[in-house]
């Protein structure tokens, strides 16, 4: 029994095979204008999401139930490296599609694992570094600045190359991740994987805390301007964004002995439902004018959701969080997606890591900025707007 090629010698016939598979989809019906698109309505758990688009998927969508970041670090061979990049990023593109799809990727030893993807999706985005290495994308990013209160771990640092793998089936999340790091063996090293999840749940989600997580977060046509800007004053690159991960461990015995009063006062929203302390019912606005009947504020000035609140247009992101239980570490992956992290993201982390009351229970212990490629058409591979 013969073994199979390795994936360097056919890092060629990938690409080509990627593109016969691209060009066959030209018969198909249009893809819809904004990754997201899904085989059956969001929320149950199998069926596909749409790989092509105008922005990739696993941005704008509803947050699968389990997710893995994964990040790699690019070995150069001999040759060019903007060529060498390309080469990759076709190779990626087509095991992205096909496993989107429902299908192993080339030579996938375990390709039945890949049926049903249970709605699959994998982001892309590259490291500024990288987008240096090959000449490209200029200062598009930046790097993640060290924050106060930061015990930064360099096995959750800055890589190259980010993948955010999530699907709602996590069999199904673990071969995707596994086929696709075979098929980089050779050409990036692996860096880090952190795995996350969330229980079942349309928007907002329990954090490790017991809080509900990503209450007010940007929807609709403010998301997407959040998200990827407008034409006149896009991302990075038209149809592209950026992406901050952060990882923040919890000190859950500490918080165990803290009075529900005290935990609400620290978060400026009740735990037992996520309304603010200026309201009653979750979808009332945080009123930081609000007093209680001695005169004092409701909310505290150093609550988290008064320093976390956007001073302004330019400061509303778009959270897209999981839980991680590693061991007997625990915590909060923090996946914010927003046009510019230097004008939104890293404004509002300097505020909450200088003052945050959450701080005292919270540590930042990996962090790093990403770009994240544009979505692309049938014919196309991912970062094609940026190196062609």
């Amino acid at each position: 029994m013969g073994s199979a090629p390795s994936r360097r010698s056919v890092i060629g016939g990938s690409a080509m095979a990627a593109l016969g598979g691209m060009l066959a989809g030209f018969g198909a019906a249009p893809a819809a204008a904004d990754a997201g698109q899904t085989g059956q309505p969001e929320g149950q758990q199998g069926g596909t999401r749409q790989f092509y688009g105008r922005y990739q998927a696993g941005i704008l969508d509803e947050a699968q139930l389990h997710a893995q970041f994964v990040g790699w670090d690019v070995i150069w061979g001999e040759g060019g490296k903007k060529e060498q990049l390309r080469a990759l990023l076709r190779m990626l593109t087509d095991d992205a599609q096909r496993l989107a799809s429902g299908r192993g990727v080339l030579a996938d030893t375990e390709a039945e694992m890949a049926a049903d993807p249970a709605q699959l999706t994998l982001t892309v985005g590259l490291g500024q570094r990288l987008l240096d290495q090959v000449g490209a994308g200029k200062n598009a990013v930046g790097s993640m600045p060290e924050f106060a209160g930061d015990k930064l771990d360099e096995r959750y640092g800055q890589s190259d190359l980010l993948v955010q793998f999530c699907s709602n089936d996590p069999t199904v999340l673990a071969h995707a991740v596994r086929a696709v790091g075979k098929n980089l063996r050779g050409l990036a090293k692996h860096v880090f994987t952190q795995r996350g999840f969330i229980q079942p749940a349309s928007g907002a989600f329990r954090n490790l805390f017991g809080q509900l997580d990503g209450i007010n977060n940007p929807a609709g046509d403010t998301r997407e301007l959040a998200v990827f800007g407008t034409q006149e004053n896009p991302s990075w690159i038209s149809n592209g964004t950026t992406l901050a991960l952060r990882r923040f461990e919890m000190d859950l015995d500490a918080w165990d002995e803290l009075a529900v009063s005290g935990r609400d006062f620290a978060l400026g929203r009740r735990q037992k439902d996520g309304s603010p302390l200026s309201g009653t019912s979750v979808a009332d606005p945080v009123d930081l004018d609000a007093a209680n009947e001695l005169g004092l504020p409701k909310i505290g000035a150093n609550a988290h959701v008064a320093l976390a609140r956007p001073g302004s247009g330019d400061e509303v992101i778009h959270r897209r969080g999981y839980n991680f239980v590693d061991g007997e570490r625990s915590g909060l992956l923090f996946a914010s997606y927003q046009r510019d992290a230097r004008t939104s993201f890293i404004p509002v982390q300097r505020r909450l890591a200088a003052a945050d009351a959450l701080n005292q229970w919270l540590t930042p212990v990996g962090s790093a900025l990403y770009a994240v490629l544009p979505g692309i058409e049938p014919g196309m591979y991912l970062g094609q707007q940026l190196l062609d």
